[in-house]
């Protein structure tokens, strides 16, 4: 296993810190999928539900910087895209058999870790000295229930 969630990651924004938790649950499932030796054609799907998540993801927090006025959205966003044709990249190379899936999740575990400690942090302290609050933040709660709690 390469990654498990640890309440350091929280930020502090319900919505992210709940999609944070299902990276590292789809990081799990792949990590489970690869050590009971599942067929190539099950990992690759489980690979593309990550990789979709992760650009589901991406959308989520890029629109949240938007919505406070982060100011060094444009960066973050570069970081976000380079991580997306990376693993397109990498899924490519695991469907012709020049790459290794265990190699893969070992490294978008620490990617995903990493980024959470030290660029989705900084965007967790802006939004807690933000004027400016998230849409719809009053609803996390309500419509978000932090996983294992």
């Amino acid at each position: 296993m390469y990654i498990e969630w640890k309440e350091e990651f929280n930020l502090g924004n319900r919505l992210i810190d709940t999609q944070h938790q299902m990276l590292v649950l789809l990081c799990r499932k792949l990590d489970i999928a690869i050590k009971t030796k599942r067929s190539d054609s099950t990992i690759q799907m489980v690979m593309r539900e990550l990789q979709k998540f992760v650009e589901f993801h991406f959308v989520s927090e890029q629109n949240l910087m938007r919505e406070i006025g982060y100011p060094d959205l444009s960066r973050h966003t570069r970081i976000h895209n380079e991580l997306l044709i990376e693993m397109q990249i990498e899924l490519r190379r695991i469907r012709h058999h020049k790459e290794f899936p265990d190699d893969v999740l070992y490294a978008l575990s620490e990617w995903l870790t990493a980024h959470m400690r030290d660029e989705d942090s900084k965007i967790a302290a802006y939004v807690r000295n933000s004027t400016d609050r998230p849409i719809g933040e009053d609803l996390y709660g309500k419509f978000l229930p932090i996983i294992g709690s």
